[in-house]
C-alpha cells in the first residue's frame, strides 16, 4: 500500500488496469470486469475482512470501476516504535510459521502465537521487558505467550529483584510457593510461567492488582499456599490461559470484595455454622460436595475463604462463591448492630438461584432490616403459586414494577430514611394474599400504588403528571433545579407518549368506576370515554402469519399479553353488563394495561441518552415478556432480562424477556446500536457502552451542593499539584508513584515515574486519569496530614474547604455522590468510587468490569460543570448527555483499551469547553414543574 500510495501518500485509480495491484491487496477482485455494472467480491476472506474492518472506501472504488471519478485515498504510513530489535521477532517463529527471516510485521501476521507474546510483553514495564528477554529469549517465551498476555502485566522486575504480592514480608512465602527465590527473577518466572499450566501465574496476577493494605491479609505465610492449593484443586484441568478470554472473573471480584474486620479476619454473612449448611444445599458440583464434607470441621473465616477459592474456579452463577459475594455486599454496608441474622442469610442462600438477581434492592438500601427481606421473598412466592400463566405475568410485572419505583423514590431521597421499612412492606404488602383473579390483582396493584405515593408525597391518590413529576426529582427552589427537573420531566413523558401507553389517570378511574357503578352509580357514560382509550393503540398489522412466526421465529416473541389488550371490549361490557359481578369483575380487564404504564415508568426514567427503541417502537413495553416461558428454558421471571428478538421481524422485533432486575443496564444493551461511532472501529463496545451509559443514566445529583461539586475540582488538581511538584522533589516522587501504583499497571507507572524524572510534567499529567489524581490527592491527605507544602493554590484551597466543610468534602460523601454504580463487580447499585485498578475483559463479562472499575467519568463531567460555572442541578443533564458524545468517540483497538476512553473522554471535554456540543444554557428560565 505504502509503494501504491507513492511518496504523496494518496493511493490514485482512474482505470481498471491500475486497480489490479491494489485488488490484490484488499482481498477483492471484479466479477464481470469493468463498466456500469461492476461489482467487487471477496478473493481472500482474511484480506477482505481487514479492508472492511479498517473502514477502507471500498464503495468509492467500486464506483470509480463502474465509470465514476477517479479515485483517490490518502494513504500515509504511520511508523510506531519496535519492542527489541527486528531479528527477536523474525527468527523467533514457531516451528511452521511461513515468514520466518523475514520483516518483522509479516511474521507477526503469520504466527499467532509470537503475535501473542509480543503483544503481552508490549505491555509489561520496559525493566521487566527486557529482563525477560534477557533471561529466556524470545524463542524459550514462546511456549508461554498465552500466559503472559493473560496474567503477565503485572509481573515486574525491579532492580534485579521480583516484586511480588505482599511485598519483602511476603517473599519468603512466595519462595517457599514457587519453588524459587524472588531474589533470583531468572528462576523465579520460569516458575511462575510454568507451574500448573498458568494457575500459579495467574494467582500472582490476581494478588498482585490489589493494593498494599489488601495483599498482607491474602499473602501470610500460612495464608498464601492454603489458598493456592484450594484454587489449584486435586485436578488441575485445563489452565487458565487455555481458552479465548480470561476464565470468569470470580476469583478477581473475590479477592477484591473481601471485607475484613476490625481484627483483620474476613466477614462472614450470618456465622459459620450457616455457610457450612449453605454448603450442604443440593448441588451438581463434586467441588462443592467434598468442601461440604470439610464444613463439619470448621473453626475460623479463613477455612471459608480457602473454600472460596477452590469455588472462584466453578462456571456458575449461583453456586457459593456467588451467594458469599452477595450476601457480603448486602451485609458490608450495615453497621455491625444491624447485620444480617443467620436465619436471614439462610434464607437468602436458599432462595438465591431463583431470586438472587432481586437482591441488588437490599444491597443498595442498606436500612431495609430482616423483616423487610424476609416479607419480600415471602410475596415472592406468593406471586409464584398462582397458577394461571397470564394472571401471574401481570403480577409479577406490576409487584417488580412497583419496587422498580420504590427504588427511584428512596434513591432520590423522596421516601424518608425513617420510613424506608415502612413503605417498603407497604408497597409489596398487597400481594400478599395472592390474586386468583385479575380484579383482585386489580385491588392489590391500586393499594399497592397509593400506599408508594403516601410515602412519597403524603397522599394516595396523584395525576399521572404529579407522578411524573415526583420521579423527575425532588421540588427545586433554584431556577437551574426548576428547568432540569422540567426537562426530565418532559423526557419521561415523551416516552410514555412513544410507548402509547395508556394513562394512570385513566386506568385507576375506570376501575373505581366499575365499582361504582356496580353499585348502581350513574356513571356509565362517563366510563364509555374513558373505556375508548383503551382502543386507540391497535396493534400494527402482522407481516408473517402464525404458521411463519412459528417457522422463522419460535420461541422469540409471546403476543399473548398485547393480543389480549386489543381483544379487550370494555364499553360494550359498560354498555350492556350481564350482572353486578360481572361489572366488579370488569376491572380485571385494566390489569394488562395498568401492568404496561407501572412498567413504562421504569423505562422511562432509566432511558438512556440517545434513545430510539424506547421514543420510535411502541410495542417495546407491551412486549416484556414477564412469563418466564421464553426461549431460555423458563424460570427467567426474576432473573435479569435478556434482549430477545433484535433482527428478527417475524418474531415482532426486539423485547425484554425476565424480571426489571438491572434494568438501566439492559436498556442501554438494547440501545446502544443506535449510537453510531465517529470511527469504524470501536472495538470494546457491547459491555463497555452500556456500563458507561448506565452509570450515567441512573444517578441523580439532586442533594450534591456547591461546596461538593467544587471540592471534586479541588482534589484532582490538588493531585496534579503534587505530580507537578513530583518532578522536582525525588522523595515526594517516590511517595507520588507508590500512591499510584495502586490504581496503575507497572507499565503505566514507570512511564510516569520516567516522565517526572525527565521533567516532563505534561507527559506525566496526560497518562493519570481524573479518577487517580483525585486519589492521589485524597490518599496522600490522608496519609500524610499537615504536610502540605508540596501543593499550591489548589491544595490550599481544599484545606481551607475541608476545614470549614467537613462533611460536604469527605471521601465518604463525594464517593456516594460522585461514585458509579458497580451491580457486577460489587452487587450493588450504590455509587461508590472503588480503590481498584481497571479491570481486564473476561469471558461472559467482555468488558462490562472495565466499565464499572472506570470511575474517571462523573468526576470529570463534574469538574467542568464546576469550572465552567454550571450549578450543581445541572449535572443530571451534563452527564448522560457528554458520556453519550464520549461513547460516539472511543476509538479501541483491544478490550483493555482504557487509552482509547481517556482520549474519548478528553476530546469530549475539549469541544464542551470550546462550545462545540450544544448543551443546556447556564441561565434558568422560569417554567418549572411543582
Amino acid at each position: 500500500m505504502v509503494t501504491l500510495a507513492g511518496p504523496e501518500g494518496v493511493i490514485r485509480v482512474s482505470s481498471c488496469d491500475q486497480a489490479g495491484p491494489l485488488l490484490n491487496i484488499l482481498g477483492y477482485r471484479l466479477r464481470e470486469g469493468c463498466g456500469k455494472d461492476a461489482a467487487l467480491e471477496t478473493a481472500d476472506p482474511e484480506s477482505a475482512f481487514l479492508t472492511i474492518d479498517s473502514g477502507f472506501p471500498l464503495a468509492e472504488l467500486e464506483q470509480t470501476l463502474q465509470g465514476g471519478h477517479p479515485f483517490a485515498c490518502h494513504f500515509a504510513p504511520t511508523p510506531v516504535p519496535l519492542l527489541f530489535s527486528p531479528d527477536d521477532w523474525t527468527h523467533a517463529g514457531t516451528k511452521g510459521s511461513q515468514n520466518k527471516g523475514n520483516d518483522v510485521l509479516d511474521s507477526l501476521l503469520d504466527d499467532p502465537a509470537l503475535a501473542r507474546l509480543y503483544w503481552a510483553m508490549a505491555r509489561m514495564d520496559t525493566e521487566t521487558s527486557a529482563s525477560l528477554r534477557q533471561f529466556a529469549g524470545i524463542p524459550r517465551l514462546l511456549p508461554f505467550a498465552p500466559v503472559l498476555d493473560f496474567y503477565g502485566s503485572h509481573i515486574s522486575i525491579r532492580n534485579g529483584r521480583m516484586v511480588v504480592p505482599g511485598g519483602a514480608a511476603a517473599e519468603s512465602a512466595w519462595k517457599a510457593l514457587a519453588e524459587a527465590d524472588p531474589e533470583s527473577p531468572k528462576e523465579f518466572v520460569a516458575r511462575l510461567l510454568a507451574k500448573d499450566d498458568g494457575w500459579l501465574a495467574a494467582y500472582f496476577d490476581t494478588l498482585s492488582r490489589l493494593t498494599p493494605a489488601q495483599q498482607v491479609y491474602f499473602t501470610e505465610a500460612h495464608r498464601l499456599p492454603r489458598f493456592y492449593e484450594a484454587l489449584r484443586g486435586k485436578d488441575i484441568g485445563d489452565g487458565p490461559a487455555r481458552p479465548v478470554f480470561r476464565p470468569d472473573p470470580d476469583l478477581l471480584l473475590l479477592v477484591t470484595r473481601l471485607e475484613l474486620d476490625s481484627s483483620g479476619q474476613p466477614m462472614v454473612p450470618g456465622n459459620l455454622e450457616v455457610w457450612e449448611q449453605i454448603l450442604r444445599q443440593k448441588s451438581d458440583s463434586k467441588v462443592v460436595r467434598q468442601w461440604a464434607k470439610r464444613a463439619n470441621h470448621w473453626k475460623n473465616p479463613d477455612q471459608l475463604v480457602e473454600a472460596l477459592f477452590a469455588f472462584s474456579r466453578q462456571s456458575t452463577e449461583d453456586g457459593p462463591l456467588q451467594i458469599y459475594l452477595m450476601l457480603s455486599a448486602i451485609d458490608g454496608a450495615r453497621p455491625p448492630e444491624r447485620r444480617l441474622s443467620p436465619q436471614t442469610v439462610r434464607l437468602l442462600a436458599q432462595k438465591f438461584a431463583r431470586f438472587g438477581n432481586q437482591y441488588l434492592t437490599f444491597s443498595e438500601f442498606e436500612a431495609l432490616n430482616d423483616d423487610s427481606i424476609t416479607r419480600f421473598l415471602e410475596v415472592a412466592e406468593v406471586i409464584d403459586r398462582i397458577s394461571n400463566v397470564t394472571l401471574r405475568a401481570n403480577a409479577l410485572g406490576i409487584f417488580q414494577a412497583n419496587v422498580g419505583l420504590w427504588q427511584v423514590l428512596a434513591r432520590q431521597g423522596q421516601i424518608p430514611a425513617a420510613k424506608v421499612n415502612t413503605s417498603w412492606q407497604a408497597v409489596i404488602g398487597p400481594f400478599a394474599a395472592g390474586s386468583p383473579s385479575s380484579a383482585q390483582l386489580f385491588d392489590s396493584a391500586q393499594a399497592s400504588v397509593g400506599e408508594l405515593w403516601r410515602a412519597a408525597a403524603g397522599r394516595p391518590n396523584l395525576s399521572q403528571d404529579e407522578v411524573v413529576a415526583l420521579l423527575a426529582g425532588p421540588s427545586q427552589s433554584n431556577p437551574d433545579g426548576q428547568r432540569v427537573r422540567q426537562e426530565l420531566a418532559d423526557r419521561i413523558r415523551s416516552v410514555m407518549d412513544g410507548q402509547r401507553l395508556v394513562s394512570l389517570d385513566t386506568l385507576l378511574a375506570l376501575g373505581d368506576g366499575l365499582n361504582e357503578l356496580a353499585q348502581g352509580k350513574d356513571v356509565g357514560n362517563t366510563l364509555i370515554s374513558l373505556a375508548g382509550q383503551l382502543k386507540e393503540f391497535e396493534m400494527p398489522r402482522p407481516m408473517f402469519t402464525s404458521s411463519e412466526r412459528s417457522e422463522w421465529a419460535a420461541g422469540f416473541y409471546n403476543t399473548r399479553h398485547s393480543s389480549l389488550q386489543t381483544r379487550t371490549d370494555l364499553a360494550k361490557i359498560i354498555k350492556s353488563p350481564r350482572s353486578k359481578k360481572e361489572l366488579v369483575e370488569a376491572r380485571g380487564l385494566v390489569v394488562p394495561f395498568l401492568r404496561d404504564t407501572l412498567v413504562g415508568l421504569n423505562y422511562a426514567y432509566y432511558e438512556p441518552p440517545g434513545a430510539q427503541i424506547l421514543l420510535n417502537n411502541p410495542l417495546f413495553v407491551r412486549s416484556h415478556d414477564f412469563s418466564g416461558e421464553m426461549a431460555m428454558g423458563g424460570g427467567q421471571s426474576w432473573h435479569v432480562p435478556h434482549v430477545f428478538g433484535s433482527g428478527l421481524p417475524a418474531g415482532g422485533g426486539a423485547h425484554l424477556a425476565g424480571s426489571l432486575a438491572d434494568l438501566p443496564f439492559v436498556l442501554a444493551e438494547a440501545e446502544q446500536d443506535f449510537i453510531v461511532p465517529e470511527n469504524v472501529q470501536a472495538l470494546i463496545w457491547h459491555e463497555l457502552v452500556p456500563g458507561l451509559v448506565s452509570s450515567a443514566t441512573l444517578p441523580r445529583w439532586w442533594g450534591v451542593t456547591r461546596n461538593e461539586l467544587h471540592a471534586v475540582t479541588l482534589y484532582q488538581r490538588t493531585g496534579e499539584e503534587l505530580l507537578t511538584a513530583a518532578a522536582q522533589d525525588e522523595k515526594l516522587r517516590q511517595t507520588v508513584l507508590d500512591i499510584l501504583s495502586e490504581r496503575m499497571a507497572p507499565q503505566r507507572s514507570e512511564q510516569v515515574g520516567k516522565a517526572l524524572r525527565a521533567g516532563a510534567v505534561q507527559e506525566a499529567l496526560s497518562r493519570a486519569l481524573p479518577g487517580e489524581t483525585f486519589y492521589l490527592a485524597a490518599e496522600f491527605r490522608q496519609r500524610f496530614p499537615g504536610q502540605d507544602g508540596h501543593w499550591g493554590k489548589a491544595g490550599e484551597e481544599l484545606d481551607a474547604l475541608s476545614k470549614e466543610y467537613p462533611a460536604e468534602v469527605s471521601w465518604k460523601r463525594l464517593s456516594d455522590d460522585f461514585g458509579v454504580p458497580h451491580p457486577a463487580l460489587a452487587q450493588s447499585y450504590s455509587r461508590e468510587l472503588l480503590k481498584v485498578k481497571p479491570f481486564p475483559a473476561f469471558m461472559g463479562y467482555s468488558s462490562r468490569l472495565l466499565a464499572e472499575s472506570w470511575d474517571s467519568n462523573n468526576l470529570y463531567w463534574a469538574r467542568l460543570a464546576d469550572e465552567l460555572g454550571y450549578s450543581p442541578a445541572m449535572l443530571n443533564r451534563l452527564v448522560p448527555e457528554l458520556t453519550y458524545h464520549m461513547v460516539e468517540k472511543i476509538f479501541a483497538t483491544d478490550f483493555e483499551d482504557w487509552p482509547a476512553m481517556l482520549r474519548a473522554m478528553r476530546e469530549t471535554g475539549d469541544e464542551f469547553r470550546s462550545g462545540k456540543i450544544t448543551t443546556v444554557p447556564k441561565v434558568a428560565v422560569t417554567t418549572s414543574v411543582q
